[in-house]
């Protein structure tokens, strides 16, 4: 990282993964009808944190595309993970490698939004005029 001032990219992501750590520390008592309506929140709310990594990660290392989408994946994927062993000591939660799926498809379509909002933006900036040089 070239400065501290650029972990300011990743203080969403953060405070997202915080949220996530402090929903998930107790039981969820919502039944609904829909029989995997648990993986929609988890690809759901993954999504966004995909994006928020995705974010900081193209800020951060911005001329490394590569990197920054691997980075993006793998962080997530193991926040993911992180989240799902963290349930197993929670009382009225349990870990499921199902969910790890739905949060993993999450992930990818955080970062997979990110690019295409990422290139849309990039494509609409206005070329500056060329000036004459002296």
């Amino acid at each position: 990282m070239k400065t501290w001032k650029q972990l300011v990219h990743f203080l969403p992501a953060a405070l997202y993964c915080a949220l996530i750590f402090f929903l998930s520390s107790g039981p969820i008592s919502l039944h609904l009808k829909f029989f995997y309506w648990d993986k929609g929140w988890h690809w759901l709310e993954f999504s966004v944190l995909g994006f928020l990594l995705a974010y900081g990660f193209f800020r951060v290392l911005e001329n490394r595309p590569p990197l920054s989408i691997y980075l993006t994946f793998m962080t997530g994927a193991l926040i993911g993970l992180s989240d799902e062993v963290h349930q197993l000591f929670v009382p009225g939660r349990n870990c499921d490698w199902k969910d790890w799926l739905a949060d993993l498809s999450g992930i990818l379509a955080g970062l997979i939004v990110y690019l295409v909002l990422d290139r849309k933006l990039k494509s609409r900036k206005i070329p500056q005029p060329l000036t004459p040089q002296s």
